[in-house]
């Protein structure tokens, strides 16, 4: 399973990137400290994507519900100073939450929280994966010009 979930994260990381170039392009973006550029993902969401996700997904609804329902967990400091895992509410339906959670997949692999040199969970990173992939490429033609 490892070069399979290699090979998904290659395919996401690739169109994250273009998705992160193709926003900055197109003006979804603010300037935060130092003039550091940050992409804008809830102005995209809301402005391209909109409320009407889910139904514009059609039969890739299936794969929102799940990132939706079963988002992926962020890493924060425990009391005695060690990094664990925290569940994140599965509260907010919308379509910055969506985004938002596709962000964190790519930030939990990104910055090795969840791969150093071995998969950690790999069904449930299969399968975060996946959804966001199949969710990107979905929508690509509103931002890809």
């Amino acid at each position: 399973m490892d070069n399979e979930l290699d090979q998904l994260a290659f395919s996401f990381f690739k169109l994250f990137a273009q998705y992160e170039s193709s926003l900055k392009e197109n003006g979804f973006f603010v300037s935060g400290g130092n003039k550091k550029v940050i992409v804008d993902w809830d102005r995209f969401a809301n402005e391209v994507i909109g409320n009407n996700f889910i139904n514009d997904l059609g039969d890739k609804a299936e794969f929102a519900n799940y990132i939706l329902q079963e988002p992926p967990k962020r890493q924060s400091v425990n009391e005695e100073g060690n990094i664990v895992w925290q569940a994140v509410s599965n509260e907010n339906k919308s379509v910055q939450s969506l985004f938002g959670h596709i962000s964190r997949v790519r930030n939990n692999l990104y910055h090795g929280a969840k791969f150093n040199g071995s998969w950690f969970d790999p069904d449930r990173s299969k399968r975060l994966l996946e959804s966001s992939l199949e969710i990107l490429e979905r929508f690509k033609e509103k931002i890809m010009l």
